[in-house]
C-alpha cells in the first residue's frame, strides 16, 4: 500500500504532466489538420485526420476538406482501422492551415478571433411566416407561403459551453458576468459606448481568460 506522501507525490507528478501537455493558445498555434466531429474534438485538438478520410479527391488540394464536407456523408478509418461514416450536417467544423472553421447554418465559417469568446461572421437562413414577411405574395393569402431570407450575422462561440450566439450587447453582458470586474467596468459605460466597445471587451475577456489546447 502506498504511503500518503508517495500518493501525493504521484498526484502532483500527474498534474504536472497534464499541465505540460496543454499549451496556452496564441496566434501561430499549430492545430492538427482535419475534421472535428464534435466541439470536444476541437477542444482536444483531435480532428479526424485528413489522411484517414476515404476519398478519391486529391488530399493535397487546399479545397479537399471543404469538398468532403460539401457531400451529405463521408467515410474515414478510425484508430482501430475500422471504416466509419459520418453525416456532414452533424460535423462541428474543421481545421486547415491552422485556421478553424465552424459550422453555422448550412456553411462553415472561419473563426476570425479565437479565444474564450471566439468571433466569426456567418450567413444564417431566417424563416418568416407569410403574414409577417415583406415578400408575401398576396395571390396565395396569409399563411400559405413561408419565406426564407439570408442574413449575415456576427456570431460568437463560448469556449466554456460550446454554445454559439449572436454577438450582441446583451449576450456579451451575460458572459461578462463571469468576471465581476469586467462586468462592472462595462456596465459603467454609456449605452452608446457599450455598442462601440463590444470588440474591445471581447478581447479584454479573452486576455484575462486564456484557453489551452493539447500540443500538436
Amino acid at each position: 500500500m502506498k504511503s500518503p506522501a508517495l500518493l501525493l507525490l504521484f498526484i502532483f507528478a500527474s498534474l504536472q504532466l497534464n499541465a505540460q501537455e496543454l499549451l496556452q493558445y496564441a496566434p501561430g498555434f499549430e492545430f492538427r489538420e482535419g475534421v472535428y466531429a464534435t466541439f470536444e474534438a476541437f477542444k482536444n485538438n483531435n480532428p479526424i485526420p485528413k489522411n484517414s478520410i476515404i476519398s478519391k479527391l486529391d488530399k493535397s488540394d487546399t479545397e479537399f476538406l471543404p469538398g468532403i464536407l460539401d457531400e451529405k456523408t463521408f467515410s474515414y478509418k478510425d484508430e482501430r482501422d475500422s471504416v466509419q461514416t459520418l453525416s456532414t450536417e452533424n460535423v462541428w467544423g474543421f481545421s486547415r492551415n491552422d485556421n478553424i472553421f465552424i459550422r453555422a447554418g448550412n456553411d462553415f465559417n472561419r473563426i476570425a478571433v479565437l479565444g474564450s469568446l471566439s468571433h466569426f461572421v456567418a450567413t444564417i437562413t431566417v424563416y418568416y411566416n407569410s403574414m409577417n414577411s415583406p415578400f408575401m405574395n398576396p395571390y396565395y393569402g396569409p399563411g400559405s407561403m413561408p419565406t426564407t431570407t439570408q442574413e449575415m450575422r456576427q456570431m460568437m462561440l463560448d469556449f466554456k459551453t460550446g454554445k454559439t450566439m449572436d454577438f450582441t450587447q446583451e449576450n456579451l453582458e451575460y458572459i461578462l458576468q463571469r468576471d465581476q470586474r469586467l462586468f462592472d467596468e462595462f456596465n459603467a459605460l454609456k449605452r452608446s459606448q457599450k455598442k462601440d466597445l463590444l470588440f474591445l471587451y471581447l478581447r479584454k475577456y479573452n486576455e484575462k481568460h486564456p484557453i489551452f489546447f493539447p500540443a500538436k
